[in-house]
Parts: C-alpha cells; sequence; structure tokens
C-alpha cells in the first residue's frame, strides 16, 4: 500500500513539474501575452522627441522610468552615459515611436538619407539588449502606431498593415494604396467595432477625411472612400 502511495505521489510531482515547465516556456515570450492597459481599444506608441543636447538631432525616450537618449545613428545611451544597445539603423532617425511591453521595447521609426528613406519595425530585449527580430516596411511617415493584444497597426504614405508582436510578421497588409493624391497620410488608426480597423488621411484644407476600413481578422476591406 505505501509503495503504490509513493508511486502515486511520485507522478502527481512529475505531473506537476511538466505542467509548470510548459507554463515557463508559455511565458517565455512575454511581449505576446502581457495586455496593456487598455487593449480591448488598443494602446498608442509614443512619438520619441528631440532634445537640443548634446546633438540637436538626439531623441529622447523613457523605458522602466529612466529617460533614455538615442543618438542620429541609433545608439540608445542611458543617463550614465552607457551605451545600451543600438538600433542598426543604416541612416540618420528621421522619425521615431516606441512601446514597451514586459520586458521588450518596440521600435518605430524612418531613417533618411539623399537617395530617399526607409521604414522599420524592431523588437527588443531589455534583458539582453539584443534585438529579437526586424521587419521592414513601404512607405514613410509613419501614424502613430497603435498596440492591440498581440499586434500593431501601422500606416505610412501608401502603406497600411497588421503585424505580429511576436515574431515580426504582417497578418496582412496593403501596399501603393494611394489613389490621386488620396488615403497619403494616416493621421489616425482605431476601431469603429471589435473587429474593424479604421485608417484615416485627413487633407489639412478639406473637411473630408479619407478612410480606410479593414476587416481586422479576415485581412479584407471593407470600404475604402
Amino acid at each position: 500500500m505505501k509503495l503504490i502511495i509513493c508511486l502515486f505521489l511520485v507522478a502527481a510531482i512529475s505531473s506537476c513539474s511538466f505542467f509548470h515547465h510548459k507554463s515557463d516556456k508559455r511565458n517565455s515570450d512575454i511581449a505576446a501575452i502581457i495586455p496593456l492597459h487598455g487593449d480591448n481599444n488598443g494602446v498608442y506608441a509614443q512619438e520619441a522627441r528631440y532634445s537640443n543636447w548634446p546633438n540637436p538631432d538626439t531623441m529622447i525616450i523613457y523605458v522602466d522610468g529612466s529617460r533614455l537618449r538615442i543618438a542620429p545613428m541609433g545608439n540608445v545611451i542611458s543617463p550614465e552615459g552607457k551605451v545600451l544597445f543600438s538600433i542598426e539603423n543604416e541612416y540618420p532617425i528621421e522619425q521615431l515611436f516606441f512601446a514597451q511591453r514586459g520586458r521588450d521595447l518596440f521600435i518605430f521609426y524612418t531613417d533618411i538619407d539623399e537617395r530617399g528613406c526607409g521604414s522599420y519595425i524592431k523588437r527588443f530585449s531589455l534583458e539582453s539588449n539584443k534585438m529579437i527580430w526586424s521587419s521592414e516596411i513601404d512607405g514613410y511617415s509613419f501614424s502613430k502606431p497603435l498596440i492591440r493584444g498581440q499586434f500593431a497597426y501601422v500606416g505610412t504614405i501608401g502603406f497600411i498593415g497588421k503585424i505580429k508582436l511576436k515574431n515580426g510578421q504582417f497578418d496582412w497588409k496593403f501596399s501603393n494604396i494611394i489613389r490621386n493624391g488620396r488615403f497619403n497620410h494616416f493621421s489616425n488608426i482605431d476601431f469603429v467595432e471589435p473587429q474593424r480597423v479604421r485608417f484615416v488621411a485627413t487633407h489639412p484644407f478639406m473637411l473630408k477625411s479619407d478612410t480606410i476600413i479593414v476587416n481586422d481578422i479576415t485581412g479584407e476591406i471593407i470600404c475604402m472612400n
């Protein structure tokens, strides 16, 4: 009888250890599972601000409450002056948004040189200070990215898309959507219904806005007007 009870306890402990191991593995991808406050409607990434010190093109972001500087060529510098990691951009950064989720930092940026612009989304680990993935996207002049659940919704001039935070792959995307000057720079991204995401391109001198609504699940354009 004692032998049977011992075997039962060993089996139970092994079973608990097994499920604990599965849980650790599942929770290792923090960015995919930790919700942000307001995730039902989405949370916007923050825009980096320019600073006049030590270089006019230096940008400022806040991570874990610390004020970090980003040099034009991508070095991320601590308050003590230590280079934490590099964004690894090829040309000077023109525009940058950032969002922290758990121990991961997501950077949305455009760099620019005399030949043109490039836009990128990158995920960095704040534990290892290393890049986890990088995705290049079409267009430039980012709209403020919207983060909802495990995805980010992005827009640039002539481009809209939904990208997975876990691996940087797009669930759906549309390129070259400019029509006779319409559907240009998107000033806002939001959800009009739980499964319908809206991209709005406003005209500074017109009352009417250009709007694209996409079925978030199927990736089909519902309307474009």
